[in-house]
């Protein structure tokens, strides 16, 4: 069966709000969905016309320039125009858009506040690391739990950009070693609940879309490295 992908958008106005300048610092990092990227360049206009140094992101899986996505959890280097220096403080990220899924995204591995405008109320949120928290507790708590545990699930998808076989053949390895037993899933569409029938794995490990430990119980690869436990040069995520 082939799948046909329809970009939808904004077809409204975008104006940006005395709030949303008063809250910006002086170099913004701009990025939006697919449904807001066709304003990012006046919105850029707009910014610079304030004395806003802009920088564009660049996703590591998105096709268009400013185009962020859920998967985009990774350490941005902000770099100014003509200029290899990458800025360790003194800016932000604008994402544009509704919607706290891509915006939280950077916070996963990003020290930088993150201001969130939405178009359509002119509303704007900032978020920052103490947003996390929650999920930073739930992460320790199942690591813990991952260290314990004898029975390993991982999960692998075949989707491009995602798939991280490489990867996993070295985890079964490291892992056998460590006298853990890893049983391979393989699907690109993961139902939670039918996992849960899967009774026999005590913790699951996810290698496909790092955000999917928002919604089911599990650890995602990179995060095995925080505890000395697995690490890979071709680990995707």
């Amino acid at each position: 069966m082939k799948a046909l992908f329809v970009e939808v958008k904004y077809k409204g106005k975008v104006e940006l709000t005395t709030e949303l300048f008063d809250k910006l610092p002086s170099i913004v990092v701009l990025c939006s969905n697919i449904q807001y990227l066709d304003f990012l360049a006046s919105v850029r206009l707009k910014l610079e016309a304030a004395g806003k140094t802009v920088i564009l992101f660049k996703s590591r899986h998105g096709q268009y320039p400013g185009q962020i996505l859920g998967c985009d959890v990774f350490k941005f280097e902000a770099k100014l125009d003509n200029s290899d220096e990458v800025l360790t403080d003194g800016y932000g990220f604008l994402y544009l858009g509704d919607g706290l899924f891509h915006p939280t995204a950077l916070l996963f591995r990003n020290e930088m506040p993150v201001i969130m405008y939405e178009p359509r109320g002119k509303k704007v949120t900032v978020l920052d690391q103490s947003y996390l928290g929650r999920l930073k507790k739930q992460k320790n708590a199942r690591l813990a739990k991952f260290i314990e545990s004898k029975n390993i699930g991982i999960l692998v998808t075949r989707k491009p950009g995602q798939n991280q076989n490489r990867s996993v053949e070295q985890f079964r390895s490291a892992m056998a070693n460590r006298g853990k037993n890893i049983l391979v899933f393989l699907t690109d569409n993961i139902n939670f609940m039918k996992l849960e029938d899967f009774n026999c794995v005590d913790s699951w490990v996810n290698t496909g879309c790092p955000r999917i430990v928002q919604d089911f119980n599990c650890v995602n690869l990179r995060d095995l490295k925080e505890i000395g436990f697995f690490s890979s040069e071709k680990m995707v995520f």
